[in-house]
């Protein structure tokens, strides 16, 4: 007689928002995201993780990032009813790089990645992050504001205030807010750390759910399909293209037709219905 199969605990579901913010301001950008997740799953633990200067970790280049993989594996396990448990893995841009490289380090305990908003490195090349924190050098502070500025069209605050400085009318440093986004972001794009993409990206087996904002201009459907060569599971591997949404408002609810609906939240849902069930 077979002795009984083991029951698979739960998974976990473990999130990363885009670069660029603080803390509190991440985890409002995936209020939409954790809040379905957890109604829609309640057996699901849901949590928010962070970037290097969260942890107070420094250092620039790759060196310094199995550290940081190694502090995001902590604090997924340091909850007792979280240690050892399956992984659900969603980044969103920037927040591509500390969920594929969970999912590397952590290989099959990892049942499925989920990336939006971020064209998949090309495989041979340095981490683009690398190639930002490079060209940042040299645009300085200006070009870190006017490429934060581009990733949020329509925003016109920001685009206000990135006149100002342009023109001259206005000093970074004389806008609290603009002199603690700009000190964010030379942490987290100038003077930043990035993956080694042989040692750190590699090896990734669980199949990847792209998420593809068709007005993102910072994504296109052949970078996104790219990341199936970043997966042990091509195969199972696919991209979703999102219509009438961009960079930053792909992650939110929005009214459709009178009804509340996110593309990308409803299709995350049907995905991890999928993943419960063994597909």
């Amino acid at each position: 007689e077979k002795a009984p199969v083991a029951e698979q605990p739960e998974p976990v579901f473990v999130a990363w928002y885009s670069g660029g913010f603080h803390k509190d301001e991440g985890e409002a950008l995936l209020t939409d995201v954790i809040a379905s997740v957890r109604s829609e799953y309640p057996q699901i633990q849901a949590l928010v993780l962070h970037f290097p200067d969260a942890y107070d970790l420094t250092g620039e280049g790759s060196d310094p990032w199995p550290q940081y993989v190694d502090r995001l594996v902590e604090e997924i396990d340091k909850e007792p009813s979280r240690r050892g448990r399956p992984l659900l893995l969603f980044g969103h841009s920037r927040g591509n790089a500390p969920a594929m490289t969970v999912a590397a380090r952590l290989k099959d305990r990892v049942l499925r990645v989920y990336l939006a908003s971020s064209n998949a490195p090309i495989p041979g090349e340095p981490s683009p992050f690398k190639a930002l924190s490079d060209s940042f050098k040299i645009s300085g502070d200006v070009g870190l504001l006017e490429w934060f500025v581009s990733l949020q069209p329509g925003n016109m605050m920001l685009e206000g205030m990135l006149n100002s400085v342009r023109s001259g009318e206005m000093r970074i440093e004389d806008s609290a807010f603009l002199n603690a986004k700009i000190g964010l972001m030379r942490r987290q794009y100038k003077d930043a750390m990035w993956p080694d993409m042989d040692r750190d990206f590699r090896g990734v087996t669980a199949p990847i759910l792209a998420f593809a904002p068709r007005l993102d201009a910072t994504c296109s459907l052949e970078g996104m399909e790219l990341w199936k060569q970043w997966t042990a599971a091509p195969e199972r591997s696919r991209v979703k293209v999102i219509s009438g949404a961009g960079h930053m408002d792909c992650l939110k609810k929005v009214l459709i037709d009178g009804a509340e609906g996110c593309v990308l939240i409803e299709t995350l849902l049907r995905d991890i219905a999928a993943v419960l069930h063994g597909e």
